[in-house]
């Protein structure tokens, strides 16, 4: 099983964000949710894997933390290997805090966005270069297994040379998975930031490029890691696994429905989570299409693991109809895998709502 905890609780929100998230909070809140967990969260499975977001985890007190990290080691019984993910951002780690997460799981996915300060104030985007160079130093030092940095490029004020001297800049610190995001002006977010599509359509292949020739392979969309440091709880949602969600605005997956959990206020009520009901044929093609965003693809193998996956030729017949319609050059197609190229990634929308709406 793959779970998930949303920790919806920052010190303030990013103006990029448009995530579920709730700045400023006192602590009495924060005890509600961990309340509300400790009283009503049953396991469904072993973990495989577990992620936490937010939101800003990190943004727990040490004593919160704690209390929150015992809940899942105490009901979860983990896989051997299992992985154990964490969202933090710089500016709320300590040394007690890290102490706390090397303790607890094996990879830490840190929100930097840029290491210049101006462009990460023109974004919102409230850390100091004092509270990230502190930051990286108590992870360095911490050795953990897998860390991942998130960086965002084609940003307003930001050249192209800044952005590559921040990526080499991750990477010479020892992260071995960087996340790159280009800007997006999200409906939810507060700041209404210029989006430069083309910019970002052009940065993005001199962005793997540039990557892969340090050893840091594409193998999603905006995701970039060396052997072995692929996020295995986003490989494996990708891919139709079943997820456990939980926290307010989380999401889940049976194999068959999709919810979503309601706000925090009514949350803490225990409102049930809304379902996304549809046909099985819809959410087949729907998980055909997520996984799409993936280098690696489908293969047959994969998809029959999928729950409820029907034949591999229907696939095949289906991906021929969307690539003759749209160009076989973002395609690969044959008998044992179906991905997409580099420039099919980029499109990937484009195909996944020709994918979504075949047969309808």
């Amino acid at each position: 099983m793959n779970y998930y905890f949303h920790v919806p609780f920052c010190a303030s929100k990013c103006g990029y964000c448009a995530f579920y998230s709730l700045p400023g909070v006192g602590r009495e809140v924060v005890d509600a949710y961990l309340d509300r967990l400790e009283r009503t969260f049953v396991p469904c499975g072993r973990g495989e894997t577990l992620y936490i977001g937010g939101g800003t985890p990190t943004f727990l007190t040490v004593e919160q933390m704690e209390r929150f990290f015992k809940l899942l080691r105490s009901r979860i019984e983990f896989e051997e290997g299992a992985e154990i993910s964490c969202e933090a951002n710089p500016e709320t780690l300590t040394p007690e805090k890290v102490a706390l997460l090397r303790e607890n799981i094996t990879r830490l996915s840190m929100g930097v966005q840029s290491f210049d300060a101006s462009v990460r104030n023109n974004i919102g985007r409230k850390c100091s270069d004092e509270a990230l160079e502190n930051a990286i130093s108590l992870v360095r030092k911490a050795a953990f297994p897998h860390w991942n940095m998130d960086l965002i490029f084609a940003l307003p004020g930001q050249s192209d040379e800044a952005f590559f001297a921040g990526a080499a800049r991750a990477l010479s610190c020892g992260a071995d998975h960087i996340s790159c995001y280009a800007l997006t002006a999200e409906e939810n977010a507060a700041l209404k930031l210029p989006e430069d599509d083309e910019r970002a359509a052009e940065l993005m292949p001199a962005i793997a490029r540039f990557l892969e020739g340090q050893g840091v392979c594409r193998y999603e969309i905006s995701n970039f890691a060396r052997p072995g440091a692929e996020c295995r709880h986003n490989v494996n949602v990708w891919r139709g696994g079943l997820l456990s969600g939980h926290g307010p605005g989380a999401c889940g997956f049976d194999g068959v429905d999709r919810w979503s959990n309601p706000p925090l206020e009514a949350w803490l009520k225990d409102t049930p989570p809304e379902r996304d009901r549809i046909s099985k044929a819809e959410r087949l093609n729907e998980i055909f299409a997520v996984n799409l965003r993936t280098a690696a693809g489908w293969t047959p193998g994969l998809w029959a693991k999928v729950p409820g996956a029907d034949g591999w030729q229907k696939r095949l017949k289906i991906i021929r109809t969307v690539a003759s319609s749209m160009g076989e050059d973002w395609f690969i197609i044959s008998e044992g895998r179906i991905a997409l190229t580099g420039d099919g990634m980029m499109f990937w929308n484009s195909v996944a709502g020709e994918i979504f709406d075949y047969g309808t």
